[in-house]
């Protein structure tokens, strides 16, 4: 399986702090990868120059074999990777179909704002996305009255839409129900499936981490803590004492067994 990200070495510093430090990592096609750990051991970071937001202080970072380590967030977008916010990141006076179009135009090519036209292929595109993520009958719906779930949803329809080889998810689920965070791993195993993007996903809510995830890369203080499938990190005892503790374990458990499980397909 071919490698779709590769960080090597890298490093992120604030001053004399290292938010992300020496880290190294693959991300290969077509899989999920799973980054957990404590707050602040340098997730949001490492997607933050990753996406190119935030300029990296030492290190390597290629997407599909190409270096964009130096590369600007729209050229890294334009080359095929798409990013998602933990905090509200759709234009509230906008319906949830031109948040999507708008998205759209600007995410798949350098256009700017004297040529906004959205072509009928752009329209077509727009719709099939929303029916993937099950909003297509609120496309005529303000932003501002959507729900939190609903939200959620058009940050990722958003990312979407600029057609991503590889989507980077930051905490998808963070303030959701169980019954929500069940609806929201199932439209990402319907995009998986359906549209054969690799995604890379920030989460604190482990059981929908363990629903999807191929790996897990869990992080503490900046630097890998681990690196390996889900099971093995249950019994880590590193993750366990800096980030799992034992009732973390038990519920995962719980959850890998069924008891407490994310809603499947």
């Amino acid at each position: 399986m071919s490698v779709a990200l590769d960080i090597s070495n890298l490093t992120k510093r604030y001053g004399a702090m290292a938010a992300v430090k020496d880290l190294s990592f693959q991300v290969r096609q077509d899989e999920i990868l799973g980054i957990a750990g404590p707050n602040g051991a340098g997730k949001t970071t490492l997607f933050d120059v990753i996406s190119g937001l935030s300029a990296p202080s030492e290190g390597r970072i290629s997407l599909f074999g190409e270096d964009i380590t130096a590369c600007r967030a729209d050229e890294i977008c334009h080359l095929g990777l798409a990013r998602t916010f933990q905090l509200n990141a759709v234009f509230d006076s906008m319906t949830v179909e031109e948040n999507l179009l708008t998205t759209a135009y600007f995410g798949r090519h350098h256009r700017s704002f004297p040529g906004l036209r959205f072509d009928r292929q752009s329209r077509i595109d727009c719709d099939e996305t929303l029916e993937l993520v099950g909003l297509a009958d609120l496309r005529r719906r303000p932003a501002l009255e959507l729900t939190v779930l609903q939200r959620k949803l058009l940050m990722l329809a958003g990312a979407i839409a600029t057609s991503p080889r590889i989507l980077m998810l930051d905490e998808p689920v963070g303030g959701l129900t169980h019954d929500e965070i069940g609806h929201c791993a199932n439209v990402l195993r319907r995009v998986r499936q359906e549209r054969g993007m690799t995604i890379v996903l920030i989460e604190h809510v482990m059981s929908f981490v363990t629903a999807l995830a191929d790996r897990v890369l869990v992080l503490h203080h900046g630097a890998k803590l681990y690196e390996g499938s889900v099971d093995g990190m249950t019994r880590s005892e590193e993750v366990v004492s800096a980030y799992l503790g034992a009732s973390g374990v038990r519920a995962l458990k719980q959850a890998t067994e069924g008891q407490d499980h994310v809603a499947t397909a």
